[in-house]
């Protein structure tokens, strides 16, 4: 060891880590160094502590000036080589050696005071999580980097090509160092081995596959184009991009990467064309394929050309105070997905080889699985059935999720891009609303209550016959063989393993469309259950209101293959329990602005009148878009 780090060594040995921002917290510090630590109280002389909204916390030398803070015990180079990675030391602080004042009388300290960035910058504000998150992915990252050889030409794309398909795997680590700190260096690596690098040799095991190799490669390459372009909007429009804690962390950065990589899906396969990785190729690997789409995501990105979406989206926000999830269905099939066999589906074999593509390693982000509505496949489960999106999503295992915003526009918006980026058929959109805890569910709704909401949001359309249908009714698409009607139902939704689920109410019965605003829909939903917490469609058994909801049933059934006009007065008594509903989550739940309110009560009125102008033959069209 040269001289410089006997004497660093020696130095650390000696002196303690005086901290006073968010290192005073010891989760924050044992995420950090990986070990528990006792503080004691201290005291430092000669600085001034700077605190403000749109900074972290920071000192700087002033005379006569002090700052009260806690010593930690001395801690090893590795350990203060961590410390400076999270402390950005040269940059955002510069760490300096000084003398503080403890109950035992002076101590030798480290400290890290106000770096360039910090002076020279109003730094903009970051949550102590986003450090935090940083610090650990630093750690990944170089857990990874040791495994991509450093001559390699192309040494900066195959470490993030390595970096993206282990991308749900790193994910979870984040998640499980807060879980559980100090996670040891021999595990993260461990951990990272166990989740390993997907791979295309398999399809030359597979004689069945390979045909429906390119709509998979398609897929899974602008889906790495979206990751890639969702992060540096995530990173680059942190301040419009961020979301609180509680909801989907990628809301916003999601929707501007969605909407623009859906306006430019021409060029990004012109580009791929060009590198000839848009069809498959037996000799190229899954980590060439991913190099070739972080180029594309780079060829395409431009900060000037991303801002005008992620303004667009700032100008769009209203949020309300409901909870609002939402799952997207899709399938080239439509409902024959179900049930389906070999070949049925042309262009993925009903998502039959989702896990061997490593699909859900590409679509985590969006909480992309295979549903057959029997069984979900979390873990190389092979069925067919849907692509689903369920944004939130953290682990289908468990069914730990967030609700993925506030704001009835965002989800709209988020739906509507989703099926302009997937571009394969879009079936179904269920919506769940969080409901307020603690609140005991009403009555159950009237039957013409729930045929306003079929207006709103189901699937009323005509046929080669001529006649108008409810076809996710009549089709049977929501009707399940052992309980009935799918309309709606209960179902809880919790974060973590270990904490308390969120009661929520889910209505399965909307049509996802192509290019359509949900907003409307999403507005009615919520006032209606607002204003009186009415009980979902609730077929079991066990249901207290099942005499009423078996008939409720067969007369939306019946409706469904004709349907008919809703009398006025039951408009008026829909109308007048939505804007009921809405006002209370104005004015008690600090919800929506009230012209926000009026405009989409307009909305929604104009489209049940409309369907009645229609149905009553005063009207040559009922579909409009609101």
């Amino acid at each position: 060891m040269n001289e410089e780090g006997t004497d660093i060594a020696e130095q650390t040995a000696k002196a303690g880590i005086f901290v006073y921002g968010t290192l005073s917290d010891p989760s924050v510090f044992m995420v950090v160094t990986g070990t528990t630590v006792t503080m004691e109280s201290a005291v430092l002389d000669g600085y001034i502590k700077v605190s403000s909204l749109k900074s972290f916390p920071y000192i700087q030398p002033m005379p006569g000036a002090r700052v009260e803070g806690f010593l930690a015990p001395p801690v090893d180079e590795a350990t203060l080589s961590r410390l400076d990675q999270y402390e950005n030391e040269g940059e955002l602080y510069v760490r300096r050696q000084v003398t503080v004042q403890t109950a035992e009388g002076p101590r030798e300290a480290f400290t890290y005071v106000a770096g360039p960035r910090i002076l020279a910058t109003a730094l903009r504000d970051v949550e102590v999580s986003e450090r935090v998150t940083a610090f650990i992915r630093w750690r990944i990252e170089k857990a990874i980097a040791a495994g991509v050889p450093a001559r390699s030409s192309i040494y900066e794309l195959k470490l993030r090509a390595r970096g993206e398909l282990l991308g749900a795997a790193i994910n979870e680590l984040v998640h499980d160092h807060f879980e559980q700190p100090g996670l040891p260096e021999f595990l993260l690596k461990y951990r990272l081995a166990q989740s390993k690098l997907p791979s295309m040799k398999w399809l030359k095991r597979e004689e069945a596959a390979p045909k429906y190799a390119r709509h998979y490669l398609r897929l899974i390459l602008k889906t790495i184009v979206f990751n890639q372009i969702e992060e540096r909007v995530g990173h680059e429009f942190r301040e419009a991009a961020r979301v609180a804690d509680t909801y989907y962390d990628h809301a916003v950065s999601a929707l501007a990467a969605l909407q623009f990589v859906g306006d430019n899906l021409g060029p990004i396969s012109e580009l791929l064309a060009s590198m000839g990785v848009i069809e498959y190729d037996p000799a190229l690997e899954y980590e060439d394929y991913a190099v070739a789409a972080i180029f594309v995501a780079d060829e395409l990105y431009n900060r000037e050309r991303v801002a005008p979406y992620v303004e667009r989206i700032r100008e769009r926000m209203s949020a309300g105070s409901v909870p609002l999830g939402c799952e997207m269905e899709f399938s080239p099939l439509g409902p024959r997905v179900i049930g389906s066999g070999p070949d049925d589906d042309p262009q993925y074999d009903g998502f039959y080889y989702f896990d061997d593509f490593d699909l859900g390693g590409r679509l985590w982000k969006l909480g992309g699985h295979v549903d057959n509505h029997k069984v979900l496949t979390p873990e190389r489960g092979r069925v067919r059935g849907f692509l689903e999106l369920a944004l939130g999503r953290l682990k289908i295992l468990g069914d730990l999720s967030k609700p993925v915003t506030a704001d009835p526009v965002i989800l709209s918006d988020l739906a509507n891009a989703a099926v302009t980026f997937v571009q394969i058929r879009p079936h179904s959109l269920h919506i769940s609303l969080q409901l307020e805890a603690g609140r005991p569910p009403g009555n159950p709704p009237s039957l013409d209550d729930l045929l306003c909401l079929l207006i709103l949001g189901g699937d009323l359309n005509i046929a080669d016959d001529g006649i108008l249908r409810e076809w996710r009714l009549y089709r049977r698409e929501i009707y399940n063989q052992y309980t009935g009607l799918d309309f709606s139902r209960y179902n809880k939704h919790r974060v973590h393993a270990e904490s308390s689920p969120a009661d929520v109410i889910e209505y399965q019965f909307p049509r996802l469309f192509y290019e359509h605003s949900y907003v409307d829909l999403l507005m009615a939903l919520k006032g209606f259950q607002l204003a009186e917490n009415p009980a979902p469609l609730d077929l079991s058994a066990d249901s207290p209101h099942l005499a009423y909801n078996r008939r409720l049933e067969a007369d939306l059934l019946k409706w469904a293959e004709a349907p008919y006009s809703v009398s006025r007065k039951a408009v008026d008594a829909f109308l007048a329990r939505v804007e009921k509903g809405l006002a209370y989550e104005t004015s008690v739940l600090n919800g929506h602005k009230q012209a926000f309110c009026r405009h989409w009560l307009e909305q929604i009125e104009r489209k049940l009148n409309s369907y009645s102008a229609y149905i009553l033959g005063k009207g040559r069209q009922w579909l409009i878009e609101t």
